[in-house]
């Protein structure tokens, strides 16, 4: 591990004598470590600040010291995964939903869930879909509709999700509606599961069909060579 200490000093004067002064004094230690379970490299900075304490109290900033972690490590932390088929706008804009969780940004979360969303039917072209409609009699009839909606069951009728995945992704278009129209804060359990949803979405629709095709053609491979012996 490396570690380097950067310390300043300030001279503050509050009256007309030598003995009226003060100073306000930090520290900035910048260090590479390892976690001696998991052997894993951080990079860790600390900054202690002689006015933090007095301000805040020794409860509220741990005796005036910050410590920050890259990358980001904690037990609600979450680690964005690798989607390798999945489209590369698609791939970025969930990389960006995982960055705002891990930085208690939650309504920008939402409203990037929403955004993935609207993303995963524009990658299919699909622009519309038929929903359920209550009229002011109390009958339902089915319209089309080209808001977000619309297209979540336009995936459903293109068959590339199944009514229940659909009606999932609706909780998500109704949480980041909530999020970019209301300013509502959702809580991180919600949004955990929302993020888990994309993720699974992503699996199937284009990490899981790629697999198969790999194990197909392992298999053709494995077939002609016994075949040729």
């Amino acid at each position: 591990a490396q570690s380097v200490d950067v310390t300043g000093s300030e001279i503050i004067r509050y009256g007309p004598t030598a003995n009226h002064r003060d100073s306000i004094d930090w520290i900035d230690r910048y260090q590479i470590i390892r976690c001696i379970g998991c052997d894993t490299f951080s990079f860790r900075h600390k900054n202690w600040f002689s006015e933090a304490q007095q301000y805040y109290g020794p409860d509220d900033c741990d005796d005036g010291t910050t410590t920050w972690l890259y990358p980001q490590r904690g037990k609600d932390v979450l680690t964005a995964k690798d989607f390798y088929n999945t489209p590369k706008n698609l791939r970025a804009i969930y990389k960006e939903i995982v960055t705002c969780f891990n930085n208690d940004a939650p309504v920008l979360c939402a409203a990037g869930l929403r955004t993935a969303i609207e993303g995963l039917c524009a990658a299919h072209g699909i622009s519309d879909g038929a929903v359920e409609v209550e009229k002011a009699d109390g009958t339902v009839e089915v319209r089309r509709k080209t808001n977000l909606e619309g297209k979540i069951s336009g995936l459903s009728e293109r068959g590339l999700l199944t009514k229940q995945s659909a009606d999932i992704l609706h909780e998500h278009r109704y949480m980041g509606n909530d999020a970019a129209h209301e300013l509502s804060r959702p809580s991180d359990e919600d949004l955990k599961i929302a993020i888990e949803i994309v993720e699974h979405t992503f699996e199937s629709l284009y990490e899981i069909p790629e697999k198969a095709v790999a194990l197909r053609t392992n298999r053709t491979k494995r077939v002609g060579s016994r075949l040729r012996t």
